[in-house]
């Protein structure tokens, strides 16, 4: 027995309900066998009429129809899905939007168009007297730019399309081809997007505020583990869908203006998947942009859209090439493009990852076949060549279009049966061109709702847009994307209200990430030169970036391996004014040597601990100035060499000014940007400090990039002033690019001279979702340490150079580099952790 669903529950024999074609009433009641259920649209109830259970929401009526067994497996699945991995999620679960069959079409018929109604979607556009055709874009990913090149050829032929309906990929050509675009625009807007970063939301370091970028400071990674009433929060996707969604809207914005989408230049369907029950989603009204996003969002890649009250995924899970979505709008001929991978051979299962993903092809090869199995003799199947692409080949935009041109071209038969003539197709151009959506949206009032912790104020004064301005797309998609720079944010989008029509109300949503609010970071650092020494570290930090709701940031710092510390500052910002308080306690270890390397001179061993207290200007996000105060001391530890101060604890008081200026791309592989910090200390005696006089230092980095090539140049200069104790200085070199073949901070005084230039080159190409660049360079460096800068000369300089291999893993660089730096100073450096 099955159960029609809907307004009653009325209870069937073996049946599932079918969308008729002819549709004399808007409002008409289904036939008495499938009573109580009012709808925008009538059905069917015969037997095996249907394809599963759906549930269609057009023009903002929501009814479900019929009912399959199977559903409940994808119910399942899709909880499965979201507990995957990154790698899962972005290459297995891909593939159930890749399932695909080859099925032999039913048996010819006629091609005799319906009868017409005004309410049947594919009646908008076509005259009486001809076939009414639906074009179904199937999903597949990448591949789906094959879609482009099949529109290309149907144009060429003066092929009309009456209705669109498309899931995942083929949704999204599908709504820009509905929406007005022609192939040629099509095509320009696959070549100007930049598909290689547009599934990366992580915002480029330097356009990070200060504060953020000092997250990475010491060997932390850019991941963060957040927390919620004691809880950890994990994300709902690996991807967020920032820089994608905000595409969306911006390419879709003139059809926001409708809620209908039959009123698209040409009807329109996406198909999403309900994620708590596994069935599909019909989606023909509301928001076109989150409609788009909801039908290709991988379940565990991007998080799920909710809409309508539904949670909703990508639609490949359960209705990937959409047949009876189009023949539901009221066609007679179907043109469907399936870009689905067959099931992988025996020999291509080869690990854990290849039978997850056998998986949900097999599971979604019953819903295709079932798709094909309906196409009828007039109906049009296209299959372009998928060898050589896969779900992640958006790097093969031109590669994708030219598969879907070939397979059209080898139908051109079967669909010339289908051409207009020049002047039917002039008319039918026309019509469409008519319905187009290219009036202006004005925004009739502009407001912020946010769940974040940054003040809703600030967002306001960072949003261009003012009431009684018209919404500019590009303008739009800058401003969510400035704010989303805050980190803050799992999303930050905006909404058309009040609607439908042009005089709109613009709603930024700025929706909080409890990931960014309160969170954990950690590091690490491993580094061996080989027959020397060895540094091993490890380092947590814990963020509340609203602590006790003061709107202040209290973080936490601590490191332990070979040296320890430990850290806790609160961080309070009043416009570009802010005050840092904090504390510290420090523990340090080296092996020290002498500056020619002729042999050890023991090991360095003191703790420091304290409070200071910092204030300063901060310019825009690209630097600062700081005062600051400092009380604390320091201390020598037992089996130390000499340090030059007394036994026991000494006074550390002193005062500090500094200026840093950071726009550097990345801490590690650095390709543009500058960054530079100039400080000067004076030690002083008011309070009863021991320790006496003044240290000025300079550290920078300057980029230059050309091509895949880099040279970083960098210097290091830091000078004493009658500081009144002699061995132990504050400054140390020794370690990779920092004379190169004397182990890690190996060399320590009182002055020191650095100067280096560092080359890499970037090996391979850029992919899109996963990157692990390799590179290939070398160092030259110059510099010594001196007890007086009177000691200084350039002879007195060492030389050192270095050769590395290096790639920029998730968990943070690995080098595998050769130093030396003259003499018996040689190292062979592994390293995994940042060396900048």
């Amino acid at each position: 027995m099955s159960t029609c669903l809907g307004g009653g529950a009325a209870t069937l024999s073996p049946m599932h309900c079918r969308r008729l074609p002819e549709i004399a009433l808007q409002t008409q009641r289904l036939p008495s066998r499938c009573p109580t259920l009012w709808s925008a649209y009538s059905y069917d109830c015969t037997p095996n009429a249907g394809f599963g259970l759906r549930r269609y929401i057009v023009g903002g009526t929501t009814s479900m129809i019929g009912q399959r067994a199977f559903a409940a497996a994808f119910g399942v699945l899709g909880r499965v899905l979201t507990i995957l991995g990154a790698t899962v999620a972005l290459h297995a679960a891909p593939a159930l939007a890749d399932a695909a069959a080859t099925v032999t079409p039913g048996t010819k018929a006629a091609v005799t168009p319906a009868a017409t109604s005004p309410a049947v979607p594919a009646n908008i556009l076509a005259r009486p007297g001809r076939p009414r055709i639906g074009l179904v874009l199937g999903g597949g990913g990448a591949k789906g730019f094959a879609h482009i090149g099949v529109i290309s050829e149907l144009e060429r032929l003066r092929i009309p399309v009456d209705v669109v309906a498309g899931t995942s990929m083929g949704a999204v050509v599908g709504s820009l081809y509905a929406g007005g675009r022609n192939a040629n625009e099509l095509i320009d807007v696959a070549h100007s997007i930049n598909w290689v970063t547009l599934f990366d939301d992580s915002i480029p370091r330097d356009e990070l505020s200060l504060r953020r970028k000092n997250d990475e400071r010491n060997i932390l990674l850019p991941y963060r583990l957040g927390f919620k009433d004691g809880k950890p929060i994990l994300p709902k996707g690996v991807l967020g869908g920032q820089k994608l969604y905000a595409t969306l809207q911006s390419l879709l914005l003139p059809n926001r203006a409708i809620d209908n989408f039959d009123q698209m230049a040409i009807p329109y369907r996406a198909v999403a998947t309900n994620i708590v029950d596994g069935h599909s989603v019909v989606l023909g009204s509301g928001d076109i942009s989150s409609a788009v996003f909801a039908s290709m969002a991988v379940p565990a890649g991007f998080p799920p859209v909710e809409r309508d009250g539904l949670l909703l995924v990508d639609g490949g899970i359960s209705d990937n090439v959409p047949v009876d979505v189009a023949r539901a709008m009221g066609v007679d001929v179907v043109i469907v493009v399936n870009v689905g991978s067959p099931p992988m051979r025996k020999d291509q299962i080869t690990n854990a990852i290849n039978v997850f993903a056998q998986m949900q092809l097999l599971l979604g090869n019953d819903a295709v076949a079932r798709q094909l199995a309906s196409l009828k003799g007039q109906d049009v199947l296209i299959t372009p060549d998928i060898e050589g692409l896969s779900t992640t080949s958006f790097d093969k935009v031109d590669l994708g279009i030219t598969r879907g041109q070939v397979a059209a071209q080898a139908m051109e038969a079967k669909l010339s049966q289908l051409s207009l003539s020049e002047a039917d197709w002039a008319a039918y151009q026309a019509a469409k061109a008519r319905r187009v959506q290219n009036s202006p949206i004005t925004a009739r009032t502009v407001t912020v709702e946010n769940t974040s912790v940054v003040p809703t104020k600030q967002i306001e004064t960072m949003i261009t847009t003012k009431p009684g301005t018209v919404i500019d797309a590009q303008i739009m998609k800058q401003d969510v994307n400035d704010v989303y720079k805050l980190a803050a944010f799992d999303r930050v989008y905006y909404t058309l209200g009040g609607g439908p029509g042009t005089d709109r109300d613009l709603i930024v949503r700025a929706k909080g990430d409890p990931t960014q609010d309160r969170f954990f970071q950690f590091g690490f650092l491993m580094g061996s030169s080989l027959g020397k020494s060895s540094t091993f570290q490890i380092a947590a930090a814990y963020t509340d970036r609203d602590f006790m709701g003061t709107g202040a940031e209290w973080r936490g710092y601590a490191n332990i391996g070979t040296n320890v510390s430990a850290t806790v500052e609160l961080y309070k910002q009043f416009g570009q004014w802010f005050v840092e308080p904090a504390a510290y306690a420090y523990r340090f270890n080296s092996q020290l040597y002498n500056a020619d390397g002729s042999g050890s001179l023991g090991v360095l061993r003191y703790k420091q601990m304290g409070a200071v207290i910092n204030a300063g200007y901060i310019f825009g996000n690209w630097g600062q100035i700081r005062v600051g105060a400092q009380l604390g001391g320091i201390q020598q530890l037992k089996g130390s060499v000499p340090t030059g101060l007394p036994s026991g604890w000494n006074e550390d008081v002193r005062l500090t000014l500094g200026f840093e200026v950071d726009t550097l791309d990345s801490l590690i592989f650095p390709k543009y940007g500058t960054q530079f910090n100039i400080d000067f200390t004076d030690y002083v005696d008011a309070l009863g400090g021991d320790i006496t006089g003044q240290t000025y230092q300079f550290y920078g980095n300057q980029p230059f990039t050309f091509g895949r090539t880099t040279v970083v140049l960098g210097a290091r200069f830091g000078a004493t002033d009658n500081l009144n104790y002699d061995f132990m200085g504050p400054f140390k070199l020794g370690g990779l690019f920092n004379l190169s073949g004397y182990p890690v901070n190996s060399l320590v005084g009182q002055n020191q001279v650095l100067g280096r230039a560092v080359v890499f080159h970037r090996m391979g190409y850029d992919a899109p979702i996963i990157n692990l660049p390799i590179y290939v360079g070398g160092s030259l460096e110059f510099g010594n340490i001196y007890s007086t800068l009177d000691d200084f000369s350039i002879g007195s300089l060492h030389t050192a150079f270095s050769g590395f291999v290096a790639i920029d893993t998730p968990i943070g660089p690995a080098y595998f580099a050769y130093g030396h730096a003259g003499g018996n100073n040689n190292a062979i450096y592994l390293i995994i952790g940042r060396v900048f």
